[in-house]
């Protein structure tokens, strides 16, 4: 849910700048206070609940303004990524190595740009390759079972994140899929954007990837609101495949052919603020309103600033930092195989202009 920079903290983090009170922060604002404990050496024990609160007020009191310190690297894992490009992308990658960092653990991220083939070659190379363990945010379903299958078979733990490896995921032995609710974040930025309409005119929905179960997810969402509304069209749906100059081209050519365009939902945010800038450049600003998902910073300030209609969050900093924890359980000894669920959902709220304001506030102050 948060947004911090998470590369800034790293580089406090190796400069011996970084405070026990501030691990406890981020770390709590990413649903990871258990991490944190453990890095600082207060970890509780699992069925001691004032265990955990007096390891809490230990590092907070009398230890919060010590200094954290970079751990050895025990551990090596690898991420195959679907493009750092993407600002969701990103921020998650940070958010592993910073946490990789303070567990002790080499993340070696992949970038193949959005490119199914590419992503297919990563995860051969990984297969290839000993780990302790791997994380996967696949984009395309079933386009990597088999190399998904050498790695388990390798004994390598093997977490899913964000998207489905596969359509039945009981068929892989993954250790964990880790998910928002696309189809519900679909659903809550639609509303808004129908609302604004006055329930009628048309709409563009530009995906992302059809091969990827996250954009299939937020579709449904979309379709699940405006299919309820007769006098609402969709007059385009190509899929800008996450690219911002794909989408810029997409709205440059539609704001020409429908004139009186009312609406677009995009999804994600990288997207929506590249129509944006389309919309803006033909005039259109006062006439169409726009909502993406995934409510990074640079998301925030546009729905402050009446760029957005609204987004929803993607937690990606929950996602990534809980890939980093279970795996770092499971290879440490901590946690066993069958003690992990095999899923799990990553919340986030929808963002309007109503709270946006707050929430940024509150994630540049490390306090959610």
């Amino acid at each position: 849910m948060t947004n911090f920079d998470m590369k800034e903290l790293r580089e406090r983090l190796h400069a011996g700048k970084l405070t026990r009170r501030e691990l406890l922060q981020v770390s709590s604002a990413l649903g990871l206070t258990g991490l944190a404990l453990t890095v600082l050496g207060c970890s509780p024990k699992p069925t001691a609940a004032p265990t955990e609160e007096a390891a809490v007020s230990e590092a907070t009191v009398e230890k919060a303004e010590e200094t954290v310190q970079p751990a050895e690297k025990k551990y090596k894992a690898a991420y195959s990524s679907v493009g750092l490009a993407a600002t969701w992308v990103a921020q998650g990658a940070d958010t592993m190595k910073f946490f990789g960092d303070l567990l002790g653990i080499e993340w070696k991220v992949y970038d193949p740009a959005f490119s199914v083939d590419q992503q297919r070659k990563d995860m051969e190379d990984i297969a290839a390759q000993d780990w302790d363990f791997v994380a996967v945010h696949p984009l395309a379903v079933e386009a990597y079972v088999d190399p998904a299958k050498q790695i388990i078979s390798r004994g390598i733990p093997l977490i899913d994140i964000d998207t489905k490896l596969a359509n039945d995921l009981s068929t892989l032995d993954i250790v964990t899929f880790i998910e928002p609710d696309n189809v519900w974040m679909g659903e809550q930025v639609t509303k808004k954007l129908v609302e604004a309409m006055g329930y009628k005119g048309k709409i563009v929905h530009t995906q992302g990837m059809l091969t990827h179960t996250g954009a299939q997810g937020r579709a449904k969402g979309f379709h699940n609101i405006v299919d309820q509304y007769p006098d609402i069209e969709v007059v385009d749906e190509t899929p800008a495949d996450w690219s911002t100059d794909k989408t810029r081209q997409i709205w440059e050519d539609l704001l020409v052919k429908y004139p009186d365009i009312k609406a677009g939902f995009f999804h994600n945010d990288d997207m929506a603020l590249a129509g944006y800038e389309a919309i803006k450049a033909a005039g259109k600003e006062g006439q169409i309103v726009i909502g993406g998902i995934d409510g990074m910073p640079h998301a925030l300030q546009a729905v402050i600033d009446g760029k957005l209609l609204a987004t929803a969050v993607n937690p990606t900093g929950r996602i990534h930092g809980y890939a980093t924890w279970i795996g770092y359980f499971l290879v440490s000894g901590r946690d066993k195989m069958e003690d992990i669920p095999k899923f799990i959902r990553a919340d986030g709220p929808l963002i309007d202009k109503n709270i946006a304001p707050g929430i940024l506030y509150l994630s540049t102050h490390l306090l959610i």
